[in-house]
């Protein structure tokens, strides 16, 4: 994590392995236990756009990747064994990138 924000691309794929009813409430869990498994956090907040943009074709189509931007909300210090103290987040949000323009390939072609 650079800067307690880090920049994610979730391939949701494994997600279409389930049942049709069930794939957009999988898609959530299976956020949250990525992002908790990469940054350590104890809790994981996902943001309403997050949450919208998962649902947003219903429950039997949810996305297959996601851009996302994960931040530090709250972290503790903890001392390890070797003595050293390393801060460790608790709480970590999860939402989506600002928008910015990006140049499309023809618009680069042009150019």
């Amino acid at each position: 994590m650079k800067g307690n924000k880090l920049d994610l691309t979730l391939n949701l794929s494994k997600v279409y392995t389930t049942r049709r009813t069930k794939r957009a409430a999988r898609a959530v869990r299976y956020l949250r236990e990525i992002i908790r498994r990469k940054t350590h956090a104890e809790s994981v907040l996902i943001d309403d756009q997050v949450n919208k943009l998962i649902w947003m074709r219903g429950i039997e189509k949810p996305p297959r990747k996601l851009r996302l931007v994960v931040s530090v909300e709250e972290s503790e210090e903890v001392k390890t064994k070797g003595g050293k103290t390393i801060r460790v987040p608790k709480l970590v949000r999860v939402s989506l990138p600002s928008p910015e323009k990006t140049e499309t390939k023809q618009e680069a072609d042009q150019k």
